[in-house]
């Protein structure tokens, strides 16, 4: 037997004549070993879509071409399953209308009329253009943007960019766009840090699942909390709608749009009243309860609850004294739960609940959020913020589409997109492809196939899928960081983002070292800067070779251990910082105030994920599309249909940004009142050509500022069987 150079595996180069067999080494990599003829080739990588699990993933190669995706059997969360869209990702690498070649636009925009160019066309071009925009003073840096997010969630290819735009001196992107509503709330009260251990989830005796459908968004957590339930854990699903998580609970709390700070307060106030709170981990690790309690908690009884959340008080005094009862109840809050203009509240409200009841004091307690915190890499080799020579203008990336409409001092002239599908996924979808159509503004897209975005773009680049590239990666659902070695060749022409990036360095005359490191010297220098104790021990080879480790987190403790991550180095009922940023100093639900004309949009429209897309990803795939049956539709309540509709009939939703037109499912699943919208569809693929964002304001979440995709409202109206 003999092993492959590795720097062969990297590259995507493999000997035909043989196969490699993976055999299982310590601690969960992978040997490389070779044996007879060409069969199949076992490699290992980490998937890179927008999902806290970061699964690790063997790959299964048959002359050149992935035949087989499978889950890690050894890795900790993996456990051996893949979810359905990555489970079959050979349709993906393998799909015959992936971009291959670099392209320049020769129709109109939106028109995705191209012609083939070479690399070194595409390149002098876009280089020429950023020299253009930029001035020869380099006065218009600002005219520049580059817009990005999680299309790979690897640190080098996600990032990379920033470093040469940084240096062209271009207008910064806030990434607000996600999850930023309901970390503020978060931090808020418990501040920076990982509350619950995913691997401890089994030691919970009473599990709520809160604005989170994990059997669609994080399906490996599934398993984890089935085996608490063997263990005797009740499941309770807290959620505006029946999806696949509320089929799998016990008991679902089925809570209106928005009022989720409301129903936290409403327990609280039954536990508080029937002095069912833990006195005495609120009086050692607590701050401000009292004033929570003398304030706000009067105002949310159960028929006041009621009323505002419609949870009957029957589900409400249940529910109170279910989680009273636990040993170690645990809260799964969901991203999406902030999505809304009291998302920082909601998830504010609900740790406060977490901390009334001394949840943390015990394994498996408290407020099972997002792990990404804990892993404090220091990326400034990467990012290089040193480069940038004065502080230019940001813009929230909710905005993209005034900024392309509305700005002029200076305009936005040049657009660099990767990793994202804003003409699919951003508010104010009208305003942003009116921004993307203008002339003058010129549009760069590195994508694997014919987005929405692509269609407007003046150069499109061919990039990779995540087996073709190596990177380094975290999770913000587990503990665990990887490095993933290219798997696959890469077909045609297509190049990573960093190739292109440091390409377009070169040609715009910057020689620094920084534009021939590889992604290996990426990591080496990253570790190297991380001063954190999370890092400790962090093996830098070992990493490399392929292994999975685990950060220097404590195993087997609660929560937060004895302190938080707050000022107070306690939780936080109440906090003297937001006071000081003029915020209110303990949590209140507010009403509901955007509703400003209620009867012109009288419906409130919520857009959870789609089970077979993820975010606008696989959205291409028609295995996908037939699986969300075909086309876009909409939950409406029976009420709602009252007799002018039937299910499958076309309606149209309408407000002050548009019209978009789906199918009508009629179901109870939703309340009334509330239309769902699953998605992300792209618009090309939609009845009119138009999103479900069409429909989305460009409006912030109560702190953080964070978008508001679950707050709008609609008017409806039957367009018949057509």
């Amino acid at each position: 037997m003999c092993h492959l150079p590795s720097s062969r595996m990297q590259r995507g180069f493999f000997v035909h004549s043989i196969a490699i067999r993976l055999t299982e080494g310590k601690n969960g990599s992978l040997r490389e070993t070779l044996v007879a003829d060409n069969i199949v080739t076992t490699l290992k990588t980490v998937c890179s879509h927008d999902c806290p699990d970061a699964c690790s993933i063997l790959v299964d190669v048959e002359g050149g071409r992935a035949v087989g995706f499978r889950g890690d059997p050894h890795h900790p969360v993996t456990r051996g399953f893949l979810c359905g869209k990555v489970g079959s990702y050979e349709e993906v690498t393998n799909a015959t209308d992936r971009i291959l070649h670099p392209m320049r636009r020769i129709g109109a925009k939106g028109d995705a009329r191209f012609e083939r160019i070479t690399w070194d066309e595409a390149i002098e071009l876009v280089s020429g253009k950023l020299k253009e925009v930029r001035g020869a003073d380099q006065a218009e840096g600002e005219s520049i943007l580059l817009y990005y997010y999680g299309g790979t969630m690897g640190y080098v290819h996600r990032f990379c960019a920033e470093a040469l735009f940084r240096r062209l001196g271009a207008t910064r992107l806030r990434q607000n766009i996600c999850y930023y509503g309901a970390d503020a709330g978060y931090t808020a009260v418990v501040g920076d840090g990982y509350g619950v251990d995913i691997e401890d989830v089994e030691h919970s005796d009473f599990i709520t699942v809160w604005g989170a459908n994990i059997a669609t968004t994080q399906v490996h957590l599934v398993p984890l909390i089935d085996t608490a339930r063997r263990n005797g854990a009740s499941v309770w699903v807290v959620d505006p709608y029946r999806n696949r998580t509320v089929r799998m609970g016990d008991s679902w709390v089925q809570v209106r749009p928005g009022t989720d700070t409301a129903l936290a307060l409403g327990v609280l106030h039954v536990l508080e009243r029937d002095d069912l709170v833990d006195r005495e981990f609120i009086e050692r690790r607590t701050v401000g309860y009292d004033r929570l309690r003398d304030t706000v908690l009067p105002r949310f009884g159960p028929n006041e609850t009621a009323s505002i959340t419609g949870v009957p008080t029957a589900t409400l005094e249940n529910f109170a004294a279910q989680l009273a009862a636990a040993r170690a109840p645990l809260f799964k809050v969901g991203i999406g739960l902030g999505r809304n203009s009291h998302g920082a509240a909601g998830v504010r409200a609900i740790c406060c609940l977490a901390g009334a009841l001394g949840a943390y004091a015990e394994r498996g307690g408290g407020v099972l959020y997002d792990s990404g915190c804990e892993f404090k890499l220091d990326l400034a080799p990467l990012k290089r913020p040193d480069w940038q020579q004065k502080r230019t203008r940001e813009m929230n990336m909710t905005d993209l589409g005034i900024a392309l409409t509305e700005w002029s001092d200076p305009p936005i002239r040049f657009l660099y997109v990767h990793g994202s599908n804003p003409a699919a996924t951003a508010p104010l979808q009208n305003r942003c492809v009116a921004g993307l159509e203008r002339e003058d503004l010129f549009t760069v897209v590195h994508e694997r196939f014919m987005t929405d975005t692509a269609r407007f773009a003046d150069v499109v680049l061919p990039a990779p899928m995540f087996p073709e590239v190596a990177d380094l990666y975290k999770s913000y659902g587990h503990l665990y960081l990887q490095f993933a070695r290219q798997a696959l060749s890469r077909p045609g022409e297509v190049r990573s983002n960093l190739d292109v990036i440091q390409s377009l360095g070169k040609r715009l005359g910057f020689a620094d070292p920084w534009f021939d490191h590889d992604e290996a010297e990426f990591v080496r220098q990253i570790l190297a800067a991380t001063d954190h104790e999370n890092f400790r021990d962090i093996d830098l080879d070992r990493l490399l070779r392929g292994e999975t480790l685990r950060l220097n987190v404590p195993r087997a403790r609660s929560g937060f251990a004895e302190r938080f991550g707050t000022p107070s180095g306690k939780l936080e009922f109440y906090s003297e910082s937001l006071v000081r940023a003029g915020q209110p100093g303990v949590v209140d639900y507010f009403g509901d105030p955007f509703n400003e004309e209620p009867d012109r949009y009288p419906f409130r429209l919520i857009t959870p994920p789609a089970h077979d897309f993820l975010n606008s990803s696989f959205c291409h795939s028609k295995r996908s599309r037939a699986k969300e049956s075909g086309e876009p539709r909409c939950l409406i309540h029976p009420e709602d249909a009252d007799g002018r509709f039937r299910d499958g009939d076309m309606v149209e939703l309408t407000n002050e940004h548009g019209h978009v037109r789906l199918r009508a499912l009629v179901t109870d699943a939703t309340l009334p009142g509330v239309i769902v919208a699953e998605g992300t569809w792209w618009p090309s693929r939609s009845v009119d050509r138009k999103g479900i964002n069409v429909l989305t304001s460009a409006r912030l979440t109560d702190l953080g500022g964070g978008s508001t995709f679950h707050d709008n409202r609609v008017a409806l109206r039957s367009l018949g069987d057509s």
